[in-house]
């Protein structure tokens, strides 16, 4: 295969720019390498093949003054032939027990066999079990000092906290498409073939920054005659600009035509919509100012990129996104995967042009009176705007509204909705935090402002807590997936208390005067558990 036949061998090989390379080479050439690294990044970005090198590196007999291994002596020769007896490479992902880390720990002591260092190349990290996480913990802290281990991981978000501060950590980014050319004009002309820089980009924007996706490519184009024009990347610029098209266009039918055809080909729906809320963001990147150079992108696509952005507003492309980041959410719980996105194409192909869906929250049961005393459609949900559009009765019914922001003052949801949907609100928040739960109990949302539903309170200390990150943060998640909307809690002190909180009244309660005095009396006053 031509990505283990053309690997680097060396440091100086890898494609620059590389921040890995160049400061792991200077550690080589000064000595002053560490007992622990974490490698992350996408796959097919190189973090194998410089743990490789790392390890030839530190077991070289002849190191370079630039920090590169000699590549031709013996221990070198080792590596590159996976014979060398202290260099183990284990899979994480078909080794992750405790039982594999135990092993691994009860041969850390023996001496190197053949070389300086005893490397362990830990791949697919993130695979390992809670228990073999802290299992190894103390050994990645203090092992001995012939030991070396490097982590590679392409899922870092689920590396512990505490592992990650044991290793100095190198990010490894996906391969631009400069780079991917001129590594594939290398090989093909080292195979005797010449290809035109167009195919060479071709196979470079296909392969989605991952050096061995590409590799193996062009062995298949070379060996396998495959043609490039039948290539397009189901995450590529011409893909994804063209199911934006649609969106804007509001040509619904295509639009989930393509993403039928995204899924039957077996691609990751959760990935492919990331993919297309990045790209989303690259065009709301480029209307807000950034230059062309800021985006990785070949003269061919960067004028479609270009063009398409002249073609959608900035609002248009903020509602994209806010609704692409919702279902994004939403496709690993749901029963058929491409549902949520379905929903989210038929929603924004809904939007009247020149306006946006400004609320898609749950409805409630009884139709609402408004200010003229007519009764509102049941089905719509009233959104104060400067100029409010009717819309016909249809499956899905929204309320368009026109783009100029709105005052900060208008609510997003009405407090009647609110108000019906509260015990279902407290009913979610008590499976998460019974301390959060009784505080919400003893106060009551009394209006919205904006984007914040103000919470009236009875004691400065449930102001406090409520307030307090942790604690919003859990309302304001069940917020957001109860009604779709960026909603955030305010909270005021009342001053006309029930009288059973009167009665057992203490003064004003924060964190520094809340005195323990009965543990019965505590518990009535906060309705079941102090919200520490």
């Amino acid at each position: 295969m031509f990505y283990t036949k053309y690997r680097p061998q060396t440091f100086s090989q890898i494609s620059r720019p590389n921040e890995a390379a160049d400061a792991l080479s200077k550690q080589i050439s000064t000595g002053k390498t560490v007992h622990a690294y974490l490698f992350v990044g996408p796959r097919g970005t190189g973090k194998t093949s410089t743990a490789r090198i790392l390890a030839k590196a530190l077991n070289c007999l002849d190191i370079q003054p630039n920090g590169d291994p000699c590549d031709v002596c013996p221990m070198c020769m080792a590596v590159k032939s996976g014979s060398l007896t202290d260099l183990l490479e284990i899979d994480a992902a078909s080794n992750r027990g405790i039982d594999d880390i135990r092993d691994l720990q009860s041969k850390i002591n023996l001496a190197p066999v053949q070389g300086k260092h005893k490397i362990y190349i830990i791949d697919e990290v993130h695979m390992l079990t809670p228990p073999a996480f802290n299992a190894l913990l103390k050994t990645l802290e203090e092992p001995p000092a012939h030991i070396t281990f490097i982590l590679c991981t392409t899922e870092v978000h689920k590396v512990p906290d505490t592992i990650k501060s044991r290793c100095q950590v190198f990010k490894f980014k996906r391969a631009t498409t400069p780079q991917l050319v001129t590594k594939l004009k290398f090989i093909s002309e080292s195979e005797g073939h010449t290809l035109t820089e167009d195919v060479l980009s071709n196979i470079a924007q296909y392969s989605l920054g991952g050096f061995r996706d590409a590799e193996t490519l062009l062995q298949q184009i070379l060996e396998g005659g495959i043609s490039t024009d039948t290539l397009q990347s189901p995450m590529g610029v011409a893909t994804l600009s063209t199911f934006v098209s649609h969106l804007a266009n509001k040509d619904r039918s295509n639009a989930l035509s393509m993403l039928d055809t995204v899924y039957q080909d077996g691609v990751d729906i959760y990935i492919w919509t990331g993919e297309v809320i990045s790209y989303l963001r690259n065009i709301l990147l480029f209307k807000s100012g950034f230059s062309k150079d800021f985006f990785d992108m070949t003269g061919d696509t960067q004028e479609l990129f270009s063009s398409q952005c002249d073609s959608v507003s900035i609002p248009w492309v903020v509602f994209a996104l806010e609704i692409f980041l919702a279902s994004h959410e939403k496709i690993k719980s749901s029963f058929i995967p491409q549902l949520p996105v379905e929903l989210a194409i038929v929603t924004l192909c809904s939007a009247e042009e020149g306006s946006v869906v400004k609320n898609t929250a749950p409805l409630p049961k009884n139709p609402t009176t408004n200010t003229s005393g007519d009764k509102k459609k049941e089905g719509s949900v009233p959104v104060p705007s400067k100029k409010e559009v009717d819309t016909k009765p249809t499956k899905t019914t929204n309320v368009k509204v026109s783009v100029d922001p709105l005052p900060d003052d208008v609510p997003f949801l009405e407090l009647a909705i609110l108000e019906e949907k509260w015990e279902t609100i407290l009913n979610k928040v008590k499976d998460i935090n019974g301390p959060v739960l009784a505080m919400l109990k003893s106060s009551k949302p009394i209006s919205i402002k904006g984007k914040f539903v103000v919470l009236e309170v009875y004691f400065a200390f449930h102001k406090e807590r409520l307030e307090s990150t942790k604690n919003r943060q859990i309302v304001e998640d069940i917020l957001q997936n109860e009604f779709g909307l960026p909603l955030s809690i305010l909270c005021e002190i009342g001053t006309n208390k029930p009288q059973k909180l009167k009665d057992r009244e203490v003064g004003v309660l924060t964190d520094v005067n809340v005195v323990p005095v009965d543990a019965g009396e505590i518990m009535n006053v906060f309705d079941g558990g102090l919200p520490l």
